[in-house]
């Protein structure tokens, strides 16, 4: 996914990258905050070359349940960090 972001001078495309942790999928002892650092962390080294432009993250609670809690043992939550960013490099793509 790619967005356009007009500047005075020229317009840059802020790339994103989505992270997720599946909170049922890690292993025990694991904390979600390390497992999200673990794949930021794999991602930035893998790609020097970023501007880091901003960051937002949400969680989901699949299937919906009221107060956002899950009851059931069906029930998901999954925790996404989306990064965007400026790809420093001239004509390189960091996917």
């Amino acid at each position: 996914m790619a967005l356009e972001r007009q500047n005075s001078r020229k317009t840059q495309t802020v790339k994103v990258k989505i992270f997720e942790v599946v909170l049922h999928k890690l292993p025990s002892g694991k904390s979600p905050a390390t497992a999200m650092e673990e794949q930021l962390n794999q991602f930035l080294t893998q790609h020097p070359d970023l501007e880091l432009v901003t960051t937002h993250m949400s969680t989901l609670v699949s299937p919906a349940e009221p107060n956002a809690m899950p009851r059931t043992e069906e029930s998901s939550i999954i925790i996404f960090c989306t990064l965007f960013y400026n790809d420093l490099r001239t004509g390189g793509d960091a996917t």
